[in-house]
């Protein structure tokens, strides 16, 4: 599939029908994959959930509109898919920093969501990489390295605790593992290399009892419930750091050390 192309169709029909009935089931229905994948693909390709881009798409709409033309307040919160004023109210409130009827009174220049482009999106980084290298060269992916004696075991440790995707790649004469990946996203995701890759690389050796990884995570909190409700109980405590950040370590199967962290 022409992922790129696919999700710059439903952008445009987002567009195209900003103020009717949408949710990833619709959309992805009709680019023919599924709701799962449609909207991975769609954060991955556009940096934002489908959710958060129609809901910041109406909000900068209905700023416009408020301050260009004469509808009433709960007209335009209808229209942009608000039941209620007091909904639409603390909606817009949080998105631009202020009330609707503020806004209108005081004329206020208000904040602005664009429609994405989804090749543009793309190649930015890459035009901003390529500026930034002047050794000739720039790397385009890294992963922590992971040792194991076990690697089928350790594969499904990844995919039952931590939730994570993964396969191996290579086996020895006994059919052994020998080398294999994990990674927090599906294969057939990262098969598109239209992300860096962000999982680690299993080599069969003897594990490392010490930190083998330290991984930047949206919700660290999330991963910390996640782990414990797999059963898994080799997992500190969420704790601020005094620089700022949250951070848990979770003790894998093999008795390496996975250091999480959040800013």
């Amino acid at each position: 599939m022409d992922w790129i192309g696919s999700i710059q169709k439903i952008i445009d029909y987002i567009e195209d029908n900003i103020d009717a009935e949408l949710d990833s089931d619709i959309l992805a229905a009709k680019i023919y994959t599924s709701t799962f994948y449609f909207q991975r693909m769609f954060t991955i390709l556009c940096d934002c959930t489908v959710g958060e881009y129609i809901r910041n798409r109406r909000l900068t709409l209905a700023g416009y509109e408020l301050l260009s033309s004469d509808s009433s307040i709960l007209d335009i919160a209808i229209k942009y898919g608000y039941k209620t004023n007091e909904s639409f109210t603390r909606a817009f409130s949080r998105f631009h920093g202020v009330t609707p009827s503020i806004a209108r009174k005081n004329r206020i220049s208000l904040n602005t969501f664009s429609r994405i482009s989804v090749k543009s999106n793309l190649s930015g980084g890459k035009e901003i990489m390529n500026d930034f290298s002047k050794r000739g060269y720039v790397v385009k992916e890294t992963g922590a390295v992971y040792y194991t004696q076990d690697m089928d075991k350790t594969l499904k440790w990844f995919k039952e605790v931590l939730g994570w995707y993964g396969q191996i790649e290579a086996r020895d004469e006994n059919n052994v593992g020998i080398y294999g990946c994990v990674n927090n996203i599906p294969i057939e995701i990262e098969a598109l290399h239209i992300a860096p890759f962000t999982g680690i690389h299993m080599f069969k050796g003897d594990s490392l009892q010490m930190m083998v990884g330290f991984m930047l995570v949206q919700g660290v909190e999330q991963l910390y419930a996640f782990v414990k409700k797999s059963g898994w109980n080799l997992i500190t405590e969420v704790i601020t750091e005094p620089w700022g950040g949250k951070t848990c370590e979770v003790t894998t199967i093999d008795g390496s050390v996975l250091k999480f962290f959040e800013v």
